[in-house]
Protein backbone atom coordinates (compact mmCIF):
# COMPACT_ATOMS: atom_id res chain seq x y z
CA UNK A 1 0.00 0.00 0.00
CA UNK A 2 1.51 3.48 -0.96
CA UNK A 3 1.80 6.59 1.26
CA UNK A 4 -0.71 8.33 -0.53
CA UNK A 5 -3.50 5.42 0.71
CA UNK A 6 -2.16 5.10 3.94
CA UNK A 7 -2.46 8.67 4.15
CA UNK A 8 -6.09 8.72 3.03
CA UNK A 9 -6.82 5.90 5.42
CA UNK A 10 -5.56 7.87 8.33
CA UNK A 11 -7.36 10.90 7.31
CA UNK A 12 -10.99 8.99 6.65
CA UNK A 13 -10.20 6.93 9.89
CA UNK A 14 -10.12 10.63 11.86
CA UNK A 15 -13.24 11.84 9.56
CA UNK A 16 -15.31 9.01 10.24
CA UNK A 17 -14.50 9.02 14.27
CA UNK A 18 -14.76 12.68 14.94
CA UNK A 19 -18.32 13.32 12.58
CA UNK A 20 -19.25 10.09 14.61
CA UNK A 21 -18.80 10.87 18.66
CA UNK A 22 -19.57 14.70 17.81
CA UNK A 23 -22.65 13.84 16.43
CA UNK A 24 -21.77 16.69 13.74
CA UNK A 25 -22.78 16.65 10.23
CA UNK A 26 -20.39 14.66 7.53
CA UNK A 27 -20.57 18.12 5.29
CA UNK A 28 -22.81 20.75 4.57
CA UNK A 29 -25.32 18.56 3.03
CA UNK A 30 -25.28 16.54 6.20
CA UNK A 31 -24.76 13.17 7.39
CA UNK A 32 -28.04 11.02 6.64
CA UNK A 33 -27.31 8.01 6.68
CA UNK A 34 -31.13 7.05 6.96
CA UNK A 35 -33.49 6.49 4.00
CA UNK A 36 -36.18 9.32 3.76
CA UNK A 37 -39.09 8.11 5.97
CA UNK A 38 -41.74 8.11 2.94
CA UNK A 39 -39.43 6.52 0.47
CA UNK A 40 -40.73 2.97 -0.52
CA UNK A 41 -37.94 0.93 -2.03
CA UNK A 42 -38.28 -0.46 -5.41
CA UNK A 43 -36.00 -3.67 -5.77
CA UNK A 44 -35.18 -6.48 -3.84
CA UNK A 45 -32.56 -8.26 -1.95
CA UNK A 46 -30.94 -11.13 -3.58
CA UNK A 47 -28.04 -13.15 -4.25
CA UNK A 48 -26.23 -12.24 -6.77
CA UNK A 49 -22.46 -12.88 -8.00
CA UNK A 50 -21.82 -14.31 -4.31
CA UNK A 51 -23.29 -11.67 -2.92
CA UNK A 52 -26.23 -10.17 -1.14
CA UNK A 53 -27.32 -7.11 -3.64
CA UNK A 54 -29.98 -4.94 -3.69
CA UNK A 55 -31.25 -5.15 -7.24
CA UNK A 56 -33.73 -2.93 -8.83
CA UNK A 57 -34.64 -2.03 -12.49
CA UNK A 58 -36.45 -4.06 -15.61
CA UNK A 59 -34.76 -7.42 -16.03
CA UNK A 60 -35.07 -6.95 -19.82
CA UNK A 61 -32.75 -4.44 -19.75
CA UNK A 62 -28.97 -5.36 -21.65
CA UNK A 63 -27.46 -2.58 -20.36
CA UNK A 64 -26.53 -2.73 -16.15
CA UNK A 65 -24.87 -0.13 -13.55
CA UNK A 66 -23.01 -1.34 -10.33
CA UNK A 67 -23.24 0.91 -7.63
CA UNK A 68 -20.47 0.45 -4.66
CA UNK A 69 -21.24 2.48 -1.38
CA UNK A 70 -19.31 4.20 0.53
CA UNK A 71 -18.09 2.81 4.39
CA UNK A 72 -21.73 2.51 5.43
CA UNK A 73 -22.77 -0.08 2.93
CA UNK A 74 -26.24 -1.05 1.01
CA UNK A 75 -28.36 -1.28 3.94
CA UNK A 76 -31.79 1.25 3.72
CA UNK A 77 -30.30 4.23 2.96
CA UNK A 78 -29.79 7.27 0.41
CA UNK A 79 -27.60 4.24 -1.92
CA UNK A 80 -30.98 2.57 -2.59
CA UNK A 81 -32.79 6.01 -3.77
CA UNK A 82 -30.12 6.40 -5.83
CA UNK A 83 -30.02 2.76 -7.31
CA UNK A 84 -33.64 3.16 -8.15
CA UNK A 85 -33.63 6.65 -9.93
CA UNK A 86 -30.69 4.55 -11.96
CA UNK A 87 -32.83 1.70 -12.63
CA UNK A 88 -35.77 4.51 -13.54
CA UNK A 89 -33.83 4.79 -16.29
CA UNK A 90 -33.75 1.70 -17.71
CA UNK A 91 -30.93 0.02 -16.22
CA UNK A 92 -30.35 -3.45 -14.23
CA UNK A 93 -28.91 -1.69 -11.39
CA UNK A 94 -26.87 -3.75 -8.87
CA UNK A 95 -25.97 -2.24 -5.77
CA UNK A 96 -23.71 -5.06 -3.56
CA UNK A 97 -22.92 -5.93 0.11
CA UNK A 98 -19.23 -5.92 -0.31
CA UNK A 99 -18.84 -5.96 3.66
CA UNK A 100 -20.74 -8.98 3.73
CA UNK A 101 -22.97 -7.50 6.32
CA UNK A 102 -20.19 -5.98 7.93
CA UNK A 103 -20.67 -2.21 7.07
CA UNK A 104 -18.42 0.46 9.19
CA UNK A 105 -20.51 1.40 12.17
CA UNK A 106 -20.53 5.03 14.03
CA UNK A 107 -18.40 4.92 17.04
CA UNK A 108 -15.92 1.88 16.63
CA UNK A 109 -12.71 1.85 15.65
CA UNK A 110 -12.22 2.66 12.10
CA UNK A 111 -8.55 1.32 11.28
CA UNK A 112 -9.15 -2.29 12.41
CA UNK A 113 -12.56 -1.91 9.95
CA UNK A 114 -10.55 -0.60 7.46
CA UNK A 115 -7.65 -3.17 7.25
CA UNK A 116 -10.12 -6.11 7.13
CA UNK A 117 -12.09 -4.38 4.31
CA UNK A 118 -9.31 -2.44 1.98
CA UNK A 119 -10.68 -1.30 -0.81
CA UNK A 120 -8.01 -2.97 -2.64
CA UNK A 121 -9.60 -6.02 -1.78
CA UNK A 122 -13.05 -4.82 -3.84
CA UNK A 123 -12.35 -5.91 -7.23
CA UNK A 124 -11.90 -9.65 -6.40
CA UNK A 125 -15.95 -9.21 -5.44
CA UNK A 126 -16.80 -7.49 -8.02
CA UNK A 127 -15.57 -9.23 -11.14
CA UNK A 128 -18.01 -12.94 -9.92
CA UNK A 129 -21.30 -10.02 -10.07
CA UNK A 130 -19.92 -9.02 -13.51
CA UNK A 131 -19.72 -12.07 -14.56
CA UNK A 132 -23.25 -13.03 -13.73
CA UNK A 133 -24.37 -9.96 -15.57
CA UNK A 134 -23.23 -11.12 -18.55
CA UNK A 135 -24.39 -14.58 -18.05
CA UNK A 136 -27.57 -13.06 -17.73
CA UNK A 137 -27.39 -11.65 -21.35
CA UNK A 138 -26.38 -8.08 -19.76
CA UNK A 139 -24.16 -6.97 -22.89
CA UNK A 140 -22.70 -3.22 -21.13
CA UNK A 141 -22.16 -2.47 -18.42
CA UNK A 142 -21.20 0.61 -16.27
CA UNK A 143 -20.13 1.28 -12.86
CA UNK A 144 -20.41 4.22 -10.19
CA UNK A 145 -18.13 4.36 -7.12
CA UNK A 146 -19.04 6.87 -4.08
CA UNK A 147 -15.89 7.40 -1.69
CA UNK A 148 -15.08 4.00 -0.32
CA UNK A 149 -16.19 2.63 -3.82
CA UNK A 150 -14.43 4.76 -6.04
CA UNK A 151 -11.20 2.92 -5.52
CA UNK A 152 -13.10 -0.44 -6.43
CA UNK A 153 -14.89 1.40 -9.41
CA UNK A 154 -11.25 2.70 -10.53
CA UNK A 155 -9.70 -0.57 -10.56
CA UNK A 156 -12.17 -2.05 -12.76
CA UNK A 157 -11.95 0.31 -14.86
CA UNK A 158 -7.92 -0.38 -15.61
CA UNK A 159 -9.34 -3.55 -17.25
CA UNK A 160 -12.18 -4.64 -20.03
CA UNK A 161 -14.60 -5.25 -17.31
CA UNK A 162 -16.75 -2.34 -18.11
CA UNK A 163 -17.35 0.34 -20.37
CA UNK A 164 -18.10 3.36 -18.37
CA UNK A 165 -17.02 5.00 -15.11
CA UNK A 166 -18.17 7.69 -12.67
CA UNK A 167 -16.15 8.38 -9.79
CA UNK A 168 -17.95 10.60 -6.88
CA UNK A 169 -16.05 12.14 -4.13
CA UNK A 170 -13.33 8.51 -3.95
CA UNK A 171 -11.19 8.00 -1.64
CA UNK A 172 -8.43 6.35 -1.98
CA UNK A 173 -8.03 6.58 -5.43
CA UNK A 174 -4.87 8.01 -6.85
CA UNK A 175 -2.80 9.47 -9.60
CA UNK A 176 -1.30 5.81 -10.71
CA UNK A 177 -4.91 4.85 -10.66
CA UNK A 178 -6.27 7.32 -13.10
CA UNK A 179 -3.42 6.98 -14.79
CA UNK A 180 -3.99 3.41 -15.44
CA UNK A 181 -7.51 3.55 -16.85
CA UNK A 182 -8.55 2.43 -19.65
CA UNK A 183 -12.20 3.41 -20.09
CA UNK A 184 -14.33 6.21 -20.13
CA UNK A 185 -14.53 7.80 -17.12
CA UNK A 186 -16.15 10.68 -15.20
CA UNK A 187 -15.10 12.08 -11.50
CA UNK A 188 -17.01 14.65 -9.62
CA UNK A 189 -15.19 16.39 -6.73
CA UNK A 190 -16.45 18.58 -4.09
CA UNK A 191 -14.90 22.41 -3.60
CA UNK A 192 -14.60 21.67 0.29
CA UNK A 193 -13.87 17.73 -0.03
CA UNK A 194 -11.02 17.78 2.29
CA UNK A 195 -10.38 13.54 1.82
CA UNK A 196 -10.47 14.02 -2.23
CA UNK A 197 -9.22 17.71 -2.18
CA UNK A 198 -9.82 19.55 -5.14
CA UNK A 199 -6.30 19.62 -6.31
CA UNK A 200 -6.12 16.09 -6.02
CA UNK A 201 -8.98 16.27 -8.58
CA UNK A 202 -7.33 18.53 -10.96
CA UNK A 203 -4.65 16.16 -10.96
CA UNK A 204 -6.82 13.75 -12.27
CA UNK A 205 -7.90 15.65 -14.44
CA UNK A 206 -4.64 16.92 -15.73
CA UNK A 207 -3.38 13.18 -16.45
CA UNK A 208 -6.84 12.42 -18.18
CA UNK A 209 -6.05 15.02 -20.43
CA UNK A 210 -2.95 13.23 -21.40
CA UNK A 211 -4.91 10.39 -22.56
CA UNK A 212 -7.10 11.74 -25.53
CA UNK A 213 -8.00 8.34 -26.12
CA UNK A 214 -9.92 8.20 -23.18
CA UNK A 215 -12.79 9.74 -22.92
CA UNK A 216 -13.07 11.79 -19.85
CA UNK A 217 -15.25 14.58 -17.74
CA UNK A 218 -14.11 15.88 -14.43
CA UNK A 219 -16.11 18.41 -12.18
CA UNK A 220 -15.74 20.20 -9.06
CA UNK A 221 -18.53 21.05 -7.68
CA UNK A 222 -18.94 24.58 -5.81
CA UNK A 223 -20.09 24.88 -2.33
CA UNK A 224 -19.84 21.10 -1.45
CA UNK A 225 -18.12 18.51 0.87
CA UNK A 226 -17.21 15.30 1.36
CA UNK A 227 -20.08 12.76 0.35
CA UNK A 228 -22.38 15.52 -1.21
CA UNK A 229 -23.81 12.61 -3.42
CA UNK A 230 -24.90 10.21 -0.63
CA UNK A 231 -24.80 11.68 2.56
CA UNK A 232 -27.24 14.84 2.19
CA UNK A 233 -29.84 15.86 4.50
CA UNK A 234 -33.37 17.52 3.38
CA UNK A 235 -32.05 20.86 2.85
CA UNK A 236 -32.83 22.67 -0.59
CA UNK A 237 -28.96 22.83 -1.10
CA UNK A 238 -28.30 19.52 -0.40
CA UNK A 239 -30.96 17.87 -2.21
CA UNK A 240 -30.69 20.11 -5.27
CA UNK A 241 -26.68 19.53 -5.44
CA UNK A 242 -26.88 15.73 -4.87
CA UNK A 243 -29.78 15.65 -7.91
CA UNK A 244 -27.40 17.54 -10.20
CA UNK A 245 -24.51 14.77 -9.43
CA UNK A 246 -26.97 12.02 -10.11
CA UNK A 247 -27.84 13.39 -13.30
CA UNK A 248 -24.30 14.33 -14.32
CA UNK A 249 -23.79 10.22 -13.57
CA UNK A 250 -26.08 9.53 -15.64
CA UNK A 251 -25.91 11.46 -18.59
CA UNK A 252 -22.37 10.15 -18.64
CA UNK A 253 -23.60 5.94 -18.52
CA UNK A 254 -26.46 7.28 -21.59
CA UNK A 255 -23.72 8.93 -23.43
CA UNK A 256 -21.84 5.50 -23.16
CA UNK A 257 -24.13 2.47 -22.59
CA UNK A 258 -26.54 3.90 -25.08
CA UNK A 259 -24.69 4.36 -28.52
Amino acid sequence: MNLTVKVNMLFLGLFVLVNTSLSIDISKNGANVEMSSDYCEKGKVKQFGGLDCYISGPSYSKTAIILITDVFGFAPSHSREIADKVAAAGYYTVLPDFFRGDPYVRGKPFAPWIKKHAPEKGIKDAIPIIKALKARGITKIGVAGFCWGGKVAADLSKYPYVEATVLLHPTYTTTEDIQGDKVPISILGGEKDTYCKPELVKEFENILKSKPEVDSFVKIVPGVDHGWTLRYNSSEFALKKAAESHNDMLDWFEMHLRY
